[in-house]
């Protein structure tokens, strides 16, 4: 059985997933959980101000309240003061997209971002959507970081068929993506060439503080057409610079003191 506190940040989670209100039975649905004990939690939500209730349609959404405190936690640690400077810069010298992503339980979060290309050339997608982990230059980056064991557990509970892939050239085999991460791993920078989305190629790098366990990964992307096969050796040394500079200025200690295998 779950602890009620489980229960509650499930949650919390499934509302923040959420591209809208939503009602009781959705939640209970999504979470395998009975009715009164979602409605019970989602009163309580409500009663310290996590959530609200749309007095209309009875649906339930996270309040501003967690926004903002995560908006505290960040510039406490300082991240966008020591991280976006670099993502800044590198965005000016290659005129294309930067994406910060940090790990988090498992996956990758879009964390920063900085627009290099001028207004009407712009690749601007999505900061708030899932990132496939298969497909993506960030994603094959941390993954290759990992001992080969745990990141084929990871491929396999994240879904080779992620449908948040929709590149001609995803890899949707487990066999090639293990190539492609050994690949990656040995040269130390990875690359989807329209694997995550069609038209769009991204290199990436990870971020390892102290060269023990990588944080995330950075990276650069745009058209195929700006960012043709000639430029992918030099935006890879830039991406790699610029991981290398975030991993020495990188505000969060690293709590995984022992460093970390690869296999």
């Amino acid at each position: 059985m779950k602890s009620q506190l489980h229960s509650a940040l499930d949650l919390i989670e499934a509302l923040s997933r959420a591209a809208s209100p939503c009602g009781v039975s959705e939640l209970a649905g999504q979470l395998g959980l009975p009715k009164s004990g979602v409605h019970r939690l989602l009163g309580q939500l409500v009663d310290k101000g996590w959530a609200e209730q749309d007095p209309a349609t009875q649906r339930y959404r996270l309040t501003l309240r967690f926004a903002l405190m995560g908006k505290r936690m960040l510039a406490q640690a300082r991240i966008e003061e020591i991280c976006q400077p670099i993502l800044d810069a590198m965005a000016r010298e290659t005129g294309e997209l930067v994406r910060l992503s940090c790990v988090q339980d498992r996956r990758l979060a879009w964390l920063g971002s900085a627009q290099g290309a001028p207004p009407g050339l712009m690749y601007a997608p999505s900061m708030t959507g899932r990132i496939p982990l298969h497909a993506t230059a960030n994603g094959k980056a941390w993954l290759s970081t990992l001992p080969e064991g745990e990141a084929v557990a990871i491929l396999l509970q994240d879904g080779l068929n992620d449908t948040g892939a929709s590149g001609p050239n995803a890899i949707r085999d487990l066999d090639g993506l293990i190539g492609e991460l050994r690949r990656t791993r040995e040269r130390r920078w990875a690359i989807a060439l329209e694997e995550a989305e069609p038209g769009i190629v991204a290199i990436a790098a990870p971020i390892i503080p102290g060269g023990q366990t990588a944080i995330g990964a950075v990276s650069v992307a745009g058209p195929v057409q700006r960012i043709p096969p000639a430029r992918h050796a030099e935006l890879a040394i830039r991406v790699q610079a610029a991981a290398g500079e975030l991993a020495d200025r990188w505000p969060i200690p690293v709590l995984s003191a022992a460093p970390r295998r690869t296999a």
